[in-house]
């Protein structure tokens, strides 16, 4: 049985294609990338033209179903955030939880080309290996994208419904777009890139939810997209500030792996490289689907606002699953 890459960067082409995902080893060729939330993972994946496509049981899934906490145990858990900030001197920490919804798991193609349809401006992909199960999403964030030497990245943090009628942005989020801007402002500089240009925030719709949004460019006259792009991942986008201490501390808190789930994904090539943050994306069980979501939390965060905005995240996919389950 072959491994599974599918994929549609916005305003390209789609893409499909079978072979197998390897472990990446040094140094990164070109190709399509996928790493887990920490990185200790990165695979490339091999397309072999002469695999069987699979047919009867085209999908690979994990052994165990990750574990989907109720609104009682995410509070309790963010409670115990919160209460850490000034322990560890955190600014800013994001944390997880997995959401399921009922899903026939062989309508996964559809529920993809779905993805395809009611989010044109998203990276939407579908990935199916034995090293890492079944997985789809439709990203907003642009990790990286390189036009020869010429680069850009984003930061993209602060959440609210589209349909919210409010004219400013309060400060909880104004903070956490500030540090997640700042975070990608110095680690450009330390990487000695050239032409750094700054412009934002501003708003940016992602389906039923909507961030702000800073955009960065600049020039590398030597580094490669892959090389800047493992410098600048993770941000504090998704994990925290300081970043190391917030992941660690996360960790003992969110009751589930995040896997791939906030990792990052995409093209990497000489001309036009094309990398994401992995967000908006669901684990493929048989007859379930794992909704992986996150909310950034600073010392003003109030836990039942940042579950809401969970939810409100959720709908990015759980709007797709259910046409997919009327069908």
């Amino acid at each position: 049985m072959a491994d599974i890459l599918a994929y549609r960067i916005p305003d390209k082409e789609k893409v499909l294609k079978y072979g197998f995902f390897v472990q990446a080893r040094l140094p990164f060729s070109e190709g399509f990338y996928i790493s887990n939330s920490n990185k200790s993972a990165i695979y490339r994946f091999d397309e072999d033209e002469n695999c069987e496509k699979n047919s009867d049981e085209p999908f690979f899934f994990s052994e165990r179903p990750p574990y989907s906490v109720s609104k009682k145990e995410y509070l309790i858990g963010a409670e115990s955030l919160l209460n850490s900030f000034p322990i560890f001197n955190l600014r800013k920490a994001v944390y997880g939880r997995i959401k399921t919804s009922q899903f026939e798991s062989s309508k996964s193609f559809e529920l993809y080309e779905q993805l395809l349809k009611d989010h044109p401006k998203a990276f939407v992909y579908l990935v199916s290996s034995p090293q890492f199960g079944t997985w789809i999403g439709a990203t907003p964030e642009v990790l990286l994208s390189m036009h020869g030497r010429q680069g850009y990245t984003m930061s993209l943090a602060g959440t609210r419904k589209v349909s919210a009628n409010i004219d400013d942005w309060e400060e909880k989020e104004m903070e956490e777009q500030f540090l997640v801007s700042e975070y990608i402002q110095n680690r450009l500089l330390t990487q000695e890139l050239q032409e750094i240009e700054q412009f934002g925030p501003f708003d940016m719709d992602a389906g039923p939810v909507r961030h702000l949004r800073t955009d960065f460019s600049f020039y590398s006259p030597e580094k490669n997209a892959m090389d800047i792009a493992l410098e600048l991942h993770p941000t504090p986008a998704v994990a925290g500030v300081p970043t190391k201490v917030a992941q660690d501390l996360v960790a003992t808190i969110e009751p589930f792996h995040r896997d791939l789930y906030t990792g990052f994904l995409g093209v990497i090539d000489e001309n036009h490289s094309y990398l994401y943050v992995n967000l908006r994306c669901c684990q493929i069980q048989e007859g379930k689907a794992f909704l992986y979501l996150g909310g950034g939390y600073t010392a003003q965060s109030i836990p039942e606002d940042e579950w809401e905005e969970t939810e409100n995240k959720a709908r990015t996919l759980l709007n797709s699953i259910e046409k997919i389950n009327r069908s």
